[in-house]
């Protein structure tokens, strides 16, 4: 496999991170100032994501360079660094749409969070180590077990009594968090069987990576554009209130 591919996998993930994070900013001054932390959210989520990538499209002296094996792998732990930062972030933007109707319950976002970052821990513990292992299918386990407790909690909020804008704003966030999210376990049992079927380790790691980052940008802008255009119907909604 070329790893210049790879390289050019990392610059996709800067330039769309970066251009989300411009609109994300832009789409603020829109939102009533109450409601303008969704895309404050939104935002923070994409720029952290936009460094990190382009740290990880730099790996080697750009332009020029050529990427190699250890360089793929190198770039493993940032980004599990950017999913750390970021995955407990998208998970308050979640709540922040939730919060439009009204159904957000004590210790909702405690619960999801600490599930989140077991899920990111466990899954780079088990990333990191010898594939094939126990220890591996152990925190494989443990983080898609996180991951399915997150779907499991959110499935179970109420939101039918809230605008109709909010109702499917919320489904379509679930579904990210259903089947965007499924990307990354999928990535890495793919990498596994990879490595266990006698693939090169590096080849494993660059097809998965360059999974992560089509996944990365559809979950992090994405879901980021869903919950900006459901703060700004809100935002219009309020302005149509009569007064009091």
């Amino acid at each position: 496999m070329d790893f210049q591919i790879v390289q050019a996998f990392f610059m996709l993930g800067f330039v769309a991170m970066a251009a989300g994070t411009v609109w994300f900013v832009l789409e603020r001054n829109d939102l009533k100032p109450e409601l303008r932390s969704v895309a404050t959210y939104a935002a923070v989520i994409t720029f952290v994501a936009a460094i990190l990538y382009y740290v990880m499209k730099d790996v080697v002296q750009f332009p020029g360079g050529a990427i190699t094996a250890d360089d793929v792998e190198a770039t493993a732990p940032l980004r599990y660094i950017d999913w750390l930062i970021t995955t407990p972030l998208l998970l308050i933007e979640f709540v922040l749409i939730v919060a439009l109707a009204g159904a957000v319950k004590k210790g909702l976002l405690t619960k999801i969070v600490i599930a989140d970052i077991i899920m990111i821990v466990t899954g780079y513990l088990g990333e990191m180590g010898e594939p094939g292992s126990v220890a591996n299918v152990i925190y494989f386990v443990i983080s898609s077990a996180a991951w399915i407790y997150i779907i499991f909690v959110i499935l179970k909020i109420n939101v039918s009594g809230a605008p109709d804008h909010v109702q499917s704003a919320v489904r379509i966030m679930r579904l990210f968090v259903i089947i965007g999210w499924a990307i990354y376990p999928i990535g890495t049992a793919l990498q596994e069987f990879l490595e266990i079927g006698g693939a090169d380790i590096a080849i494993a790691a660059s097809v998965a990576a360059c999974i992560y980052v089509v996944a990365d940008v559809v979950n992090k802008v994405g879901f980021g554009i869903i919950a900006v255009n459901a703060a700004k119907k809100s935002s219009v909604a309020r302005q149509l209130e009569p007064s009091a």
